[in-house]
């Protein structure tokens, strides 16, 4: 080509509008916004989890949570692009939130949302949570203690007043009960409050997909889509290692422990989070319904006589370490098979000073973490040299 028309093309080429970007923008806004532009390329596509979806438009996603809290409506979240303009609120349904991406200062009211923004860099955003008290993620707790991170308190008792000189960008709390949480005290306030849901997923890695959901409001989906994957993968090697072993290798498991409180042992059915780790470690859950997605209340003795005989015993309770300690709350403890074997685990080996179990922050993100330990209690020849992240073996006099 002639060199003169050459650079006639390129000074063309130069004045086209471009048509898409490499990378979503993760810093700063849109200087100059073109309608005809794709400012998310990188786009998440949720693979595991049922609570949360988004879609994607040229400069906006869509964020729907369902069903946060038994009875809720759908939430619907507008992310826009930070430079582009607001689409206009009579296109979505009442009471959709509208907010510009990439965020800013960011509150979180529960531990599980922080390994998410470890993870993904994003811990400079954090301005706030609701406590410090129970978080065992470091990073953060040095950041309370040096005075970096406030604490605001707890559901309908938040300190609003706090909330309002932190200005955050974003709260992002949970929902059990409206009548007792803090994210209707937040609307009330103007406060833009995203809801968590991730503790309603029914699998493990729909459990922590959720790190999906935050990158979202970050224009993270690059890193978390690959974290995903790399957590994913690690957790499919386990189960697959899990799945080598034959029917009649499959320990009986027995989990929980009766409480006092409400007079009842609580057995999470086959189907729910717990059911299904258990499942793809390689046990078999005792007294568990079948496809059942609730944990049932049993009386102790339907649990002696069902669960007496069990192989392995995840006692899951709070302020026990030892064999002592089980039989401190119930004497009738030491008829079970697995005390006297010296085989009960309590997922309490990474505990902070005031008794926060990382295993329901730390663990509830990198699920991959509590089934290798899983695999390592019910086949310990499978994975000899592993080091438990989250539970420990309780000592017995008969295992001494």
């Amino acid at each position: 080509m002639n060199s003169k028309f050459l650079l006639i093309a390129v000074l063309l080429i130069g004045l086209l509008p471009v048509s898409a970007l490499d990378a979503n923008l993760t810093e700063g806004c849109v200087s100059e916004f073109d309608a005809a532009i794709d400012y998310f390329p990188h786009k998440v596509v949720v693979e595991d989890a049922a609570r949360f979806s988004v879609e994607y438009f040229n400069n906006y996603k869509v964020v729907t949570v369902s069903e946060a809290f038994d009875g809720a409506p759908g939430f619907d979240y507008v992310l826009v692009q930070c430079g582009a303009p607001m689409p206009s609120a009579a296109d979505f349904p009442a009471g959709a939130q509208f907010i510009e991406v990439p965020g800013g200062d960011l509150i979180t009211l529960s531990t599980t949302q922080l390994p998410s923004l470890t993870q993904l860099g994003l811990l400079d955003h954090l301005v706030a949570v609701d406590s410090g008290f129970y978080i065992s993620t470091t990073e953060v707790t040095d950041k309370i203690a040096a005075g970096e991170i406030s604490e605001v308190g707890f559901g309908a008792e938040i300190n609003i007043e706090r909330v309002l000189e932190l200005a955050p960008d974003l709260v992002m709390a949970y929902g059990y009960n409206p009548a007792t949480d803090a994210h209707p005290v937040l609307l009330e306030a103007g406060v833009f409050t995203a809801l968590d849901a991730s503790w309603r997923e029914l699998s493990p890695l729909g459990r922590a997909e959720w790190l999906k959901f935050t990158a979202l409001f970050y224009n993270r989906e690059a890193d978390a889509n690959a974290l995903y994957e790399e957590i994913a993968a690690q957790y499919d090697a386990v189960k697959d290692l899990a799945a080598s072993v034959s029917a009649d290798d499959r320990p009986t498991v027995l989990i929980n422990t009766f409480s006092g409180y409400s007079d009842a042992w609580f057995i999470p059915g086959a189907a729910t989070y717990v059911g299904q780790q258990v499942y793809d470690a390689g046990g078999d859950l005792l007294l568990a319904e079948a496809d059942s997605t609730t944990s049932q209340a049993l009386s102790f003795e339907v649990v002696y006589d069902g669960g007496l005989n069990a192989d392995i015993w995840l006692t899951q309770t709070f302020a026990v370490y030892s064999g002592a300690d089980l039989l401190a709350l119930d004497e009738r403890f030491g008829d079970f098979a697995a005390f006297k074997s010296g085989n009960i685990w309590n997922n309490n080996r990474d505990e902070n000073a005031n008794g926060g179990n990382n295993y329901y922050e730390w663990g509830v993100t990198n699920p991959h973490l509590v089934l290798a330990d899983l695999l390592a209690i019910f086949h310990p020849d499978l994975l000899p040299e592993h080091e438990f992240a989250f539970y420990q073996q309780l000592e017995t006099a008969e295992s001494e």
